[in-house]
């Protein structure tokens, strides 16, 4: 099955017109990388944009990807919602916009940013800085205004065309969309000679924009186009009376939306109104829960809700249940939110609602074991569906000084942080709280505390998860909640096996169980028999300890926890890896994959096939280690994510070394070590390259060895894969044309060999007896006559051309020790 290559979505009717614009934007979307689709709210900016990505999509071998900021409040998450369109998840600690330009480096892509003129600034920045750094980009971006950064080519998108004097009134773009949604709403209208002049005078009224249209026609089943123009002709006199200094269109614009309002019954208006509450996506649960009240009681909202998207105001989507509003739509409902004065009241409303609702289906069913995982799946992606709501009613709750309940919706919100790995917008909600905690209830605090420990730890902050733990622990101890507590326990005593403190492990884990009791929570339960059974590992009980997590994965299963089992499986082969028993932790791995893939956890399926591939390999069980190699690169690459890589790199040199492919076995070695050094991250397992150097060196000699080892470190992620996988050596750029040492003088060739054998420059200097400022003369001088920027570029070419086996004046000498 080939790889989705976009994400563009089905249209909801057929497109109409615009047929030379797109021809002229598909022509500037090859000729310029940053195209702007600029103009008013309604003129078809989004419309146009989908056009165009559909048609150009073979035309990008790496895909065709739209990532909607309409529902964005907050500039700080326009980086998130892009890496989260593009699939990928966070690693460790690593900065998100640099694990994004590496994704996207080399790729020919085009991203697609829709909306953008509320968020203008940090959509510039963001676009600035991937298009600098990744020459293959491209990005189209639709907003009221242009991004005003260089190279940015602004297209300023048309009306649809109005009927022209001597023109048959059928061919005008405008009258053709207008007579299609009204067959679509059910009017039966046709175009006759009668009603042919009250069609032309409201396309032209309208100015042939595309949504005033969309929402005229919608009407056309209770009112002739007649009655349409004349009605919306005394609206627009008003609203252009009104407000003089805003601009032509959108003030047709307004007016256009204004009329359909005035159609409203005045329950309508009241739901229509309070919709605007909503920052994406809601569901019909949670508009009943914030916009129902004395005026509106909660069995009228669905009947209301039908009516509203009767009339196009307000959008359903069928597969995902839920409903929404277009942006322009939802602007003028707040307008009128506020001019009821219920602004500040649906936003509490919102807040309060979702905060309960976000328990129900997230930490307290996190924690329940009357929940088959089906149950949980939904309600994960229910809290997925809702999360710009969530992320709206956030901002409100820190604007507005609400720490409680800002508090329960982010601690709701860890579960499905966790398993989709948004550690570091999860981390951020909860300081942004936990920083204005004094005061609040020490139980919400502890939980808070605890969360944010669990959160910091998957980044690899061990300090900041270590304190959060400690004084967390703390407060839930206070509370005398066992739920809480034991909770607190278990993440404390995971972090301890981690920091080696096994006793304070061993200590934490068998007091959650007692904590827990019989009965209680068989999440924590299996979560600290997962601990037990790591400290027995580590303390060299293997059998205990096999058995133990095997009965913990057990539990977890028993209690519905797939993502639990799953974890506990990938943390079970780790264990067997290191205590070398290679066929139990096969065994281990191979359902932490399949339980990860059906908890949908794609972080955890790559660690679980790079872990998986390594220890085929060292079973030499070639074919299949290859499958579990490709697979893990794919899914990892997909993701932006590294580290299941190094462990894909590992299992690749494994496999050459069991042909006796010494050069390829330490290359990859190299390039494998290099990636975790580079990335700050490491792979837990207890295959090391050592034997393999040993071998190497006794066979070989050190200085051809340690040449390949400077190739390896020297390669890109990418090239290392291919080269492990395919065999293909990179190709090295920036050789000095006209023979490979020609332009170094004897010294400095000298000096090369001496790099590829891993010498500093104060091994340099004391080799040749110079000082250690000279030798360091001759390194910038060999990196600038080759252009090149490290040294570890210079042994890679070195090592490539024999520099070091070869040198002058150092054929056969040993390196020093």
């Amino acid at each position: 099955m080939s790889p989705r290559r976009h994400n563009i979505p089905a249209e909801p009717n057929q497109f109409v017109g615009r047929s030379r614009d797109l021809d002229e934007l598909s022509r500037l979307v090859h000729e310029t990388r940053l195209l702007t689709l600029s103009g008013i709210g309604g003129i078809g900016k989004t419309r146009c944009a989908l056009q165009l990505a559909t048609r150009v999509v073979e035309h990008f071998p790496d895909g065709v990807w739209l990532v909607e900021l309409a529902k964005l409040t907050r500039t700080d998450l326009v980086l998130h919602e892009v890496v989260g369109t593009l699939g990928l998840r966070e690693e460790g600690g690593r900065p998100l916009l640099d694990s994004l330009r590496d994704f996207l480096y080399g790729r020919r892509l085009l991203l697609v940013l829709d909306n953008c003129e509320h968020l203008v600034e940090s959509c510039a920045e963001l676009a600035g800085s991937l298009l600098a750094a990744c020459p293959e980009l491209r990005v189209v971006t639709t907003s009221r205004e242009p991004l005003k950064i260089p190279g940015e080519l602004v297209w300023r998108v048309p009306p649809l065309a109005v009927p022209l004097p001597g023109q048959p009134i059928e061919q005008a773009e405008s009258v053709e969309l207008f007579l299609q949604r009204a067959r679509a709403a059910g009017s039966g209208l046709a175009l006759t000679a009668d009603n042919a002049p009250d069609i032309e005078r409201l396309c032209r009224d309208l100015d042939g924009l595309p949504l005033a249209l969309e929402l005229a026609a919608a009407r056309t089943s209770v009112l002739s186009p007649g009655q349409i123009a004349q009605r919306i002709g005394d609206r627009f006199r008003l609203l252009t009376t009104a407000s003089r200094t805003t601009p032509a269109r959108q003030r047709t614009l307004l007016a256009t939306i204004d009329w359909s309002h005035a159609l409203l019954s005045p329950a309508e208006q009241v739901l229509f109104r309070r919709l605007s509450a909503f920052g994406g996506p809601f569901t019909l649960d949670l508009a009943e829960l914030v916009c129902a009240g004395a005026d509106l009681p909660p069995f009228q909202v669905l009947d209301l809700l039908g009516l509203l998207v009767e009339k196009s105001l307000v959008l359903f989507d069928q597969g995902d249940a839920c409903y929404r509003l277009l942006e322009s739509t939802r602007q003028f409902a707040a307008d009128r939110l506020e001019q009821a004065g219920e602004s500040v009241a649906m936003a509490d409303r919102l807040l309060d609602g979702l905060a309960g609702l976000a328990a129900r289906h997230g930490h307290d069913m996190w924690l329940a074991d009357d929940r088959t995982w089906a149950e949980r799946a939904v309600a994960r992606d229910l809290l997925l569906r809702l999360a710009d709501n969530a992320r709206q009613a956030m901002a409100w709750a820190a604007a507005s000084g609400q720490i409680a309940p800002g508090l329960r919706l982010a601690c709701a919100y860890m579960p499905a942080w966790m398993i989709t790995g948004s550690f570091a917008e999860g981390r951020g909600w909860l300081e942004t709280f936990l920083e204005r905690c004094e005061g609040e209830p020490p139980e919400l605090v502890g939980d808070a505390l605890v969360c944010h420990s669990a959160l910091v730890f998957e980044q690899h902050d061990s300090a900041a998860a270590e304190r959060s733990v400690a004084r967390g622990l703390e407060l839930c101890r206070a509370a005398g909640s066992p739920a809480l507590l034991g909770f607190a326990l278990d993440i404390s005593a995971m972090q301890a096996v981690f920091r080696g403190e096994l006793a304070m492990a061993r200590a934490h884990a068998q007091e959650a169980l007692e904590v827990i009791g019989p009965g209680g929570s068989g999440y924590l339960e299996a979560g600290a028999r997962m601990i037990l059974a790591s400290v027995a590992g580590l303390e060299g009980h293997r059998r205990q300890a096999l058995a133990g997590g095997e009965g913990a994965i057990d539990c977890y299963l028993e209690s519905g926890q797939l993502y639990g089992a799953a974890r506990a499986g990938l943390e079970l082969g780790r264990l067997g890896d290191a205590l070398g028993e290679l066929g139990f932790a096969r065994r281990q791995l191979d359902r932490a994959i399949a339980l990860a893939g059906e908890a949908g956890s794609q972080p955890l399926l790559a660690l679980a096939l790079g872990l998986l591939g390594l220890i085929l390999a060292r079973q030499d069980q070639g074919e299949d280690a290859r499958d579990r190699i490709r697979e893990c690169v794919r899914l990892s690459q997909a993701m932006g994510q590294h580290l299941p890589v190094a462990s894909a790199l590992m299992a690749l040199a494994v496999l050459a070394e069991e042909q006796e492919d010494l050069e390829p076995a330490v290359r990859l070695w190299s390039a494998a070590k290099a990636l975790e050094q580079r990335l700050g991250l490491f792979t837990f397992t207890s295959a090391s390259p050592e034997p393999l150097l040993a071998r190497a060196r006794a066979r070989l000699g050190d200085g051809l060895v340690n040449q390949w080892w400077a190739v390896g470190s020297a390669m890109s992620e990418e090239e290392a894969v291919r080269y492990g996988l395919e065999g293909v050596r990179p190709a090295r750029a920036a050789r000095p044309a006209g023979g490979a040492t020609t332009v170094l003088t004897a010294r400095e060739r000298e000096i090369v060999a001496l790099i590829c054998r891993g010498m500093s420059n104060k091994a340099i200097a004391e080799e040749l007896f110079i000082s250690p400022a000279t030798a360091a003369r001759h390194v910038a001088n060999i990196l600038t006559k080759l252009n090149f920027s490290s040294r570890s570029q210079v042994a890679a070419w070195g090592a490539e051309l024999h520099i070091g086996l070869h040198s002058p004046g150092h054929a056969g000498r040993e390196p020093r020790s």
